[in-house]
């Protein structure tokens, strides 16, 4: 953490911590004697992936949260084949209640995945989150936004709304 004079310089650090401990609660393999079930720290992972693209869509897209979300789908950044539908479920289902409650709709599972995996999908009638798969995708589009930092954020909307605070 160091103290930053400009946003764009501030998101060049926040984004790389939050990567950064995201793959470590995704790699992290929690002891089965312990936990009773196998995993990761699945939970903190998701919080911080959905942080991150909560973050970029509010510089690329602009308006409310859930709009921040269409990220997802953006051609130049996740580009996952996501239905609205998906969008809104993965808005409500995990990001909402994990970052407002600590927890999800019951129905909603979180998986660690392999890379091939489908970061989101519908498989009997439940939504799966993958986290691994989401993690690879994230640190792309994570470099990819932050190398056109500058322009991404100094004449953007959110960063008039930050600097009025």
């Amino acid at each position: 953490m160091a103290v930053h004079l400009s946003i764009p310089s501030m998101l060049q650090e926040s984004l790389v911590e939050m990567v950064l401990v995201a793959d470590y609660c995704v790699s992290f393999r929690k002891d089965q004697n312990l936990w009773g079930t196998p995993g990761c720290y699945g939970y903190p992972a998701a919080v911080l992936l959905l942080s991150i693209a909560d973050s970029i869509g509010s510089y690329i897209l602009g308006g409310n949260t859930r709009n921040h979300f269409d990220i997802l789908k953006h051609q130049d950044y996740y580009n996952l084949s996501l239905r609205d539908s998906n969008i809104e479920i993965i808005y409500k289902k995990y990001r909402n209640l994990l970052a407002h409650n600590s927890v999800m709709a019951t129905d909603a599972i979180l998986d660690i995945g392999n890379q091939q995996d489908p970061v989101f999908e519908i498989e009997n009638n439940n939504p799966i989150l993958r986290l691994f798969p989401f993690l690879v995708l994230t640190k792309e589009v994570v470099k990819k936004f932050l190398q056109g930092a500058n322009s991404n954020v100094l004449n953007n909307q959110t960063l008039q709304n930050i600097l009025r605070q």
